[in-house]
């Protein structure tokens, strides 16, 4: 739960840099960063509430978060168990879920489903919000 509560704040403040440093609205960046890795629902989502162009680029954001997380998992996972959990996101709970049990083994799949679901909660509601 903690590792899933600490992805949620620092994904909203990393929301709230970009939006700084892009210039786009603060709202709009926070509804992109709150996709957590779930691309199915996040790009349809923000493409209903910014349009296509912001709604691709929710899309790739959280594409891309899952494919440096397959990537990056079996690198982390020894010596940072709890970082190599976090980059998951709401995958973890499903498409990640093979890496994370191969990699640290059994033991990490109850705080992988728990991780997955807390943010699989999290997404829709937090993307609502900010659209």
């Amino acid at each position: 739960m903690i590792v899933a509560v600490v992805v949620v704040v620092s994904s909203m403040l990393a929301g709230v840099i970009n939006a700084l440093i892009l210039g786009l609205p603060v709202k709009t960046a926070l509804a992109m960063a709150s996709g957590f890795g779930w691309y199915s629902l996040s790009g349809i989502l923000l493409t209903d509430a910014f349009g296509p162009v912001l709604g691709s680029v929710g899309f790739f954001n959280d594409l891309a978060r899952e494919i440096a997380a397959i990537m990056l998992i079996p690198l982390l996972i020894n010596r940072h168990r709890a970082a190599a959990l976090g980059l998951g996101g709401a995958t973890t709970m499903d498409f990640t879920l093979p890496v994370l049990q191969r990699s640290g083994g059994v033991s990490i799949v109850p705080a992988a489903i728990v991780h997955g679901f807390v943010l699989s909660l999290f997404a829709p509601v937090l993307i609502a919000l900010f659209t």
